[in-house]
């Protein structure tokens, strides 16, 4: 009787590891259709054909208001095949980090509640000039505002340190910023009242701020930031100039202080979860 438990066991685990085989295949063939077919929208639209030649040719709508979203097949098999294990992806309505303040997903440590990290990054829409090379370089920590135009960070080192410094060097007018958390606070706060001309990206915006009259149409005067109390040399931030106005560069004394105390924590705890999985492998 066991045996034949045993044998329904198996049977049930290979008709679970073909399903998603199944899934998996189908997935990847339906995306990389989907991507085909992206890329021939993008090369006739550069040819100059319009909308509606593209779309009687590849059977695709260019504009998203006539998109038509059906029942994907594959994704709902996936689902009735996890539902009643529980395991598989999220499906339910995630949260669009784009419209979330970035501070408030800030990593903090559990026992101080304090951010983990004391630096953060922060873009100078008034000074940007929306050239997207920070959304390219470092994807998973800036995009593009729909709004303004200008970069904007969605997700504190979404990406790894030399990536996000690559993308501050190569900022063509000195933009992006390292600032204190408090200062991040302040900054992304103030923000939301912003109003930009997005007509004069290479233009000093005090000045349409001074002329506008202020007002709920006036354009807003430019944030005050401690990354720019100080002219900035080439290659900031790699310099590690001392006199840097950029929180964290240089010899910051309070940063430094900071940073050695988020390192020694973080020495403690992966002691600690070394010593542990040590005594359980003994125990076991």
């Amino acid at each position: 009787e066991d045996g034949a438990d045993g044998g329904s066991g198996d049977d049930g685990e290979a008709a679970w590891l073909d399903t998603l085989a199944s899934i998996a295949a189908e997935e990847i063939e339906f995306n990389l259709q989907e991507a085909d077919r992206a890329d021939k929208v993008r090369q006739m639209q550069e040819w100059g054909f319009n909308a509606e030649s593209i779309s009687s040719t590849l059977g695709v709508a260019t504009d998203e208001g006539l998109e038509s979203f059906e029942d994907n097949e594959v994704f709902e098999r996936f689902k009735e095949a996890t539902a009643e294990t529980g395991f598989g992806m999220y499906t339910g309505d995630e949260e669009d980090l784009t419209e979330v303040e970035s501070h408030r997903t800030v990593e903090k440590d559990e026992d101080t509640k304090k951010p983990i990290r004391s630096q953060m990054v922060y873009v100078d829409e008034h000074t940007c000039i929306g050239c997207t090379n920070c959304a390219m370089i470092a994807q998973s920590t800036f995009f593009m505002d729909e709004e303004h135009g200008r970069a904007r960070v969605f997700q504190q080192w979404g990406d790894d340190d030399e990536t996000i410094q690559v993308a501050i060097e190569t900022c063509p007018v000195d933009c992006i910023h390292y600032v204190p958390y408090d200062e991040l606070v302040r900054l992304e706060v103030e923000r939301r009242d912003q109003n930009i001309n997005f007509k004069a990206r290479l233009v000093n915006q005090g000045e349409y701020a001074a002329s506008s009259g202020g007002g709920a149409s006036g354009f807003t005067a430019p944030q005050k930031i401690s990354g720019n109390t100080a002219a900035r040399c080439n290659n900031c931030p790699s310099r590690g100039c001392k006199n840097c106005p950029m929180y964290g560069i240089g010899e910051n004394p309070e940063f430094k202080k900071r940073e050695d105390e988020r390192k020694e924590k973080r020495a403690k705890r992966l002691l600690k979860e070394k010593m542990e999985s040590e005594n359980k492998s003994v125990d076991l």
